[in-house]
């Protein structure tokens, strides 16, 4: 069995309300993919039971960091 982000996989929407306006947080996808240039390209080092995400409010642009945990397939 193999433990995956349901949110990178896209077996499960999540979604967050920001607590500055109350606008929709819109995954912005893996914090790895911010670190430099080429990070979208390097190997996924994540940690076991959950991924990191990223998500930015709709209204506001507030962002939110956000531990998904990962399932069991």
């Amino acid at each position: 069995m193999e433990k995956i982000c349901p949110v990178c996989n896209e077996i499960n929407d999540i979604e967050y309300i920001c607590d500055n306006c109350g606008g929709k947080l819109v995954d912005k996808g893996r914090i790895q993919e911010y670190i430099d240039d080429y990070s979208a390209d390097m190997p996924i080092d994540d940690y076991k039971d959950y991924c990191l995400h990223i998500f930015v409010c709709n209204k506001c642009g507030n962002k939110k960091k956000e531990y998904i945990h990962k399932v069991i397939i």
